[in-house]
């Protein structure tokens, strides 16, 4: 398909293809399913905005739009071998990393007849939308911020009773799947809708170390007496840890939904006080902290998708092109780190560069014009 396309966007082409085969999706894709994957990851990482299939075929003119949305909605494309590939090269690069989990809504305020959309609570809006939610589970090791698994979520008014399933229900699905394939694990984390009692005992059965935050009003058992996780900070005397920069307080409790956890009451310099909690008994202060800190990859996750590979630019009804759009963005966003030049460069500078070398061909920025003074400027 390369001949077909413009000089200038040949070559980013060429580098996405290879980036691709690097991650093994020649064993899982046909020869003219992956050259039309290739495609669509170019036109996302290539266009700013509207990443769909008219704009995309219209920039890059390899295949008819047509072809472009018949590969989202009609060809034989597993977005769980997708994972399974992209695992599979996780795994290759023989590092331990963390599991981070949290969902992300992205905005559809125009779509009526997309069963996935439906109003709910943005907390970067911070107020109601139309949208749909969007499960991650983000692997993050040596400077890679990779995606193993996703799950679109439906509301429930949009699905029958017995297929309803919380967005906990599919991360802990999405657990088991990463935990199966072998992935290195040191430690998962997630925010407080992904730390519930049930799940948090499930993950210590698999031998996993879970860090996470309390909700306000758990019950806390500590020094004999009933504590509300809000409320434990008034037996402790919280001490200031610099290096942190807030004041904190490690103490081991039981609490009736998880069992026995170390904790950490933290009150930072605005005043306010989380409560975070882990399984791993032997875990010091500063660990726990920072390991939660880290669940934050994630929101830059996100961020970056909807910036930089186009999260929110389907404009499909079909259930099954709204998922592997997603699929095929996630996959962007790896090739998008693959392609930096070195570690610190971020992923807008990455995009940045390919589309200056797409618009100038490669060339050198021209010298710029010596203008002369004129001879009544010097007199004056």
């Amino acid at each position: 398909m390369a001949p077909r396309l413009y000089p200038t966007t040949r070559r980013l082409f060429r580098q996405i293809v290879r980036g691709l085969e690097a991650f093994g999706f020649g064993a899982v894709l046909g020869p003219l399913t992956s050259s039309l994957m290739a495609v669509y990851v170019t036109g996302l990482l290539l266009l700013d905005r509207r990443q769909n299939g008219t704009r995309i075929a219209d920039w890059l003119p390899a295949r008819a739009h047509d072809a472009i949305n018949r590969l989202l909605r009609t060809h034989t494309v597993s977005t769980r071998a997708l994972m399974h590939t992209i695992i599979t090269w996780a795994k290759s690069l023989g590092i331990a990393g963390y599991l981070a989990m949290d969902d992300v809504v992205v905005e559809k305020p125009f779509s009526k007849c997309v069963p996935w959309v439906g109003w709910t609570y943005s907390t970067s809006q911070q107020r109601m939308v139309r949208g749909m939610h969007v499960v991650v589970l983000l692997w993050c090791a040596g400077g890679w911020r990779i995606p193993v698994a996703f799950r679109l979520w439906r509301p429930k008014s949009r699905c029958r009773a017995k297929s309803y399933r919380k967005k906990t229900q599919l991360a802990w699905e999405m657990i088991c799947e990463v935990h199966q394939e072998g992935l290195r694990i040191t430690y998962i984390t997630g925010d407080t809708l992904y730390s519930g009692g049930w799940m948090v005992k499930k993950i210590s059965r698999l031998g996993l170390t879970w860090v996470g935050a309390l909700h306000p009003r758990t019950t806390v058992i500590y020094r004999n007496r009933r504590w509300r996780a809000a409320s434990l900070e008034k037996p402790l005397r919280l001490k200031w840890r610099k290096r942190l920069r807030l004041r904190a307080r490690s103490i081991v409790a039981y609490l009736p939904k998880y069992g026995t956890l170390r904790l950490v009451v933290t009150r930072n310099r605005h005043g306010n006080v989380e409560v975070l909690a882990t399984n791993d008994l032997d875990s010091d202060l500063t660990t726990i902290v920072l390991r939660k800190r880290s669940r934050w990859s994630i929101e830059t996750l996100f961020r970056d998708t909807k910036q930089f590979a186009g999260l929110a630019a389907c404009q499909s009804r079909v259930n099954q092109a709204m998922v592997r759009h997603v699929a095929f963005v996630l996959i962007a966003f790896i090739v998008l780190q693959r392609l930096r030049l070195h570690p610190k460069e971020t992923l807008g500078e990455v995009k940045d560069r390919l589309q200056r070398n797409v618009f100038t061909g490669g060339l050198p920025a021209p010298r710029l014009l010596q203008g002369k003074v004129a001879t009544s400027q010097l007199t004056a």
